[in-house]
């Protein structure tokens, strides 16, 4: 038998009575001058130990003893306990608390870098194309408000670049409506950028920038692969974490469009990954040369890119710089994810 002294609550007053509680067999006994009374062990549940605070065992209808006698507990509850004593085994011991935050550390750092973005292209795929497209349409309005101004371009020259902008999309067939919007965007510079749902920004200064029409036509393939592969809609959800993932899987569409707050800033500051602008590239290099055209005019606009921002006149995207340079930009076409030099030598290279 087993004998430990606690405080008893009959869960009706706030009464505290002393008692003595007797741990039988099969049951506890519980007395003193006021109580007599017998409880089932099935039918009591110990609360986990948390280092020598008093312990609560919860009675049936909602009576309570509290005791400070963690070893009698011990001996009567042994399957209850044996987790916890095995969790206080190891909160003593220093060299397994630093193994656990490093574990947990670890953990939380795949979380971010693998887990978040695979679960977020899973959960892509459940976003229905009219929700995708008004997150786009909301991004492009913010983009509006805030860095771009209707096109200076004359007219003849928007209808040539959107003859090529015809060419790469005709027959896609991919559930997207893709249409092109021309835009003087100031300190963003030569640059072109997908919204999710199929709408296309292309600046007048990269317009101007390029040597030739098929020049353009190579940046507008590779960001037809970003809208084809979603990455607009993904590094949104990427970005906004579990909250957003959530709201995608359960289709609600007015959180999913809130993500059109920070699509902006993933776009022109944060940039896409390193897979996604070689997913982005793969696609504009295969879709140029199904359009009679080929990969070598991507390598011709990155390095007209590359010689314009080694001028001083701003680096296109927001991700890594080699080095310094003057004003920002939208989609990082020369940002080191991946390098300059490789995406041009791949694009020679699929010609």
């Amino acid at each position: 038998m087993i004998e430990f002294s606690a405080v008893y609550y009959d869960g009706r007053t706030s009464a505290r009575t002393p008692v003595r509680v007797r741990g039988l067999d099969h049951s506890l006994h519980i007395v003193s001058t006021e109580v007599n009374i017998e409880i089932a062990l099935a039918d009591v549940r110990v609360d986990a130990r948390v280092g020598d605070a008093r312990r609560t065992l919860s009675l049936p209808g909602g009576a309570q003893l509290q005791t400070d006698d963690h070893a009698a507990l011990a001996q009567l509850f042994p399957r209850a306990n044996r987790l916890e004593t095995w969790v206080q085994a190891l909160e003593r011991r220093w060299g397994y608390a630093l193994g656990a935050i490093v574990v947990t550390a670890g953990f939380a750092w795949w979380c971010v870098t693998y887990g978040l973005p695979v679960t977020a292209k899973a959960v892509a795929g459940f976003v229905p194309a009219d929700i995708e497209a008004r997150l786009g349409e909301q991004t492009l309005y913010a983009l509006d408000q805030s860095l771009c101004s209707p096109s200076a371009l004359a007219a003849d020259r928007k209808r040539a670049v959107q003859k090529s902008f015809s060419t790469l999309t005709a027959g896609l067939n991919d559930g997207y409506a893709y249409r092109l919007e021309f835009r003087a965007c100031g300190r963003v510079g030569p640059n072109a950028f997908a919204l999710p749902g199929g709408a296309l920004v292309i600046t007048d200064d990269l317009i101007k920038l390029a040597q030739n029409d098929r020049q353009i036509a190579a940046v507008l393939a590779h960001e037809i692969g970003h809208v084809r592969y979603r990455h607009g809609l993904r590094a949104a959800l990427q970005g906004a974490g579990v909250a957003a993932l959530i709201a995608a899987l359960a289709g609600d569409a007015v959180g999913i469009t809130h993500l059109a707050v920070m699509l902006p800033t993933v776009l022109l500051q944060t940039g896409y990954s390193r897979d996604f602008e070689y997913e982005a590239d793969t696609y504009a290099f295969q879709r140029l040369k199904q359009t009679g055209s080929s990969p070598k005019y991507f390598a011709e606009i990155m390095t007209r890119l590359e010689e314009h921002r080694n001028k001083g006149g701003g680096l296109p995207g927001g991700g890594k710089r080699d080095k310094p340079a003057g004003g920002s930009g939208a989609l990082d076409y020369l940002s080191t994810h991946p390098a300059t030099a490789e995406r041009i030598a791949r694009a020679l290279a699929n010609q």
